[in-house]
């Protein structure tokens, strides 16, 4: 959608003018006439008076600028300078001497008008550098630009004498300027939206976004921790029987076959393997190992009997104080295919759990 153009309206001291050259008695009445418009407002120094602030001046920021101004104001027009709204640019300050701008803006909005600026009308002047002076009403404003600057700024009241002296000088009445492009954007008494303003609305899309996604997260991990519990509640009621139901006298053969499955799950596996592979000489394949209560039995392969001698001595010199190693059985196999190597097993008894 293409946005509408900007009205230009110069307030005057008995009403207010538009680019056309039209005067309406009030702003109220333009309001009425343009609903929904967008409008730059302009002033003469009869409602706003500017100053320049010197260049040598320590002034920080703007915030500086304008408590010196307010200062210089203050002391040029008295006690009622301290509540005028100010408005700065780079080199001066203006103050809003005759006008509420709050009933401003709500005459604008009773008639949904947008009130996109309110500038001084010495702003419609082109940023050319030279002389120049703007007639507005009974005031005249005087500026001097040298090098893209403005280093000199007057309002005085034009009279005949004053216009003599500004003879050769660049002289123009405001309502000429009002349909003229270009000018000074500040100092404006409406705060623009900030250029970065977009990029805020960019940040504030992105953290929307990641607080709903670490919103579904929290909800998907809620759902997954409910999910666990009832698993464990099922789980917690097939291992533990009910508290009405009567214990029932264990089976033997069952309790011994728990006692030896409690005994390996707390067998110290690796430290076993260990002793079994330091025993165990070249050329000499095991095929099983398996620990049955307090036994070692070892399953496995040889080329020659001399290799199952060696791994049952060195396992009887490990073997703590009253175990013995007993080699059960060493033969052939009948398979012809494998008649180089015998077959062994040898079993490693203890009174005493490892």
């Amino acid at each position: 959608m293409s946005r509408s153009p900007t009205e230009r309206l110069l307030l005057t001291a008995d009403g207010a003018v538009d680019a056309s050259g039209q005067a309406w008695p009030d702003f109220a009445a333009w309001c009425a006439a343009h609903a929904g418009a967008r409008l730059a407002l302009l002033a003469g120094p009869d409602r706003m008076h500017s100053m320049l602030v010197p260049d040598d001046l320590p002034l920080a920021d703007d915030d500086a600028l304008l408590g010196y101004a307010r200062l210089q104001f203050t002391h040029y027009f008295g006690p009622a300078a301290q509540t005028w709204p100010l408005a700065a640019w780079p080199r001066g300050a203006c103050a809003l001497a005759d006008g509420d701008l709050a009933a401003l803006r709500a005459t604008a909005a009773a008639h949904r008008v947008r009130i996109t600026s309110l500038r001084p009308s010495w702003t419609l002047l082109p940023l050319e550098d030279g002389d120049c002076a703007l007639v507005d009403g009974g005031m005249l404003t005087w500026l001097r630009r040298r090098d893209g600057h403005l280093v000199e700024l007057q309002q005085r009241h034009a009279d005949d004498e004053l216009l003599n002296e500004l003879q050769g000088a660049r002289v123009v009445h405001a309502k000429d300027l009002l349909a003229e492009p270009g000018g000074q954007a500040t100092p404006d008494f409406i705060a623009q939206p900030s250029q970065a303003r977009p990029l805020l609305w960019a940040w504030a899309a992105t953290a929307a976004a990641a607080c709903v996604l670490v919103a579904l997260q929290a909800q998907s991990q809620h759902e997954e921790g409910q999910r666990l519990a009832e698993q464990a509640a099922v789980l917690d009621r097939i291992a533990r029987p009910a508290a009405t139901q009567k214990a029932k006298p264990a089976n033997p053969a069952a309790r011994a076959r728990a006692w030896a499955v409690s005994r390996q799950l707390g067998t110290d596996w690796p430290a076993l393997w260990a002793d079994v592979e330091r025993a165990l000489p070249p050329g000499l394949q095991l095929a099983a190992l398996d620990l049955d209560r307090q036994a070692l039995r070892l399953e496995g392969q040889a080329g020659d009997p001399d290799a199952v001698t060696r791994l049952v001595d060195r396992l009887a010199m490990d073997a703590a104080s009253g175990d013995e190693v007993v080699l059960t059985r060493l033969q052939r196999p009948e398979s012809p295919a494998d008649t180089s190597l015998l077959r062994f097993e040898l079993v490693r008894r203890s009174g005493v759990t490892r």
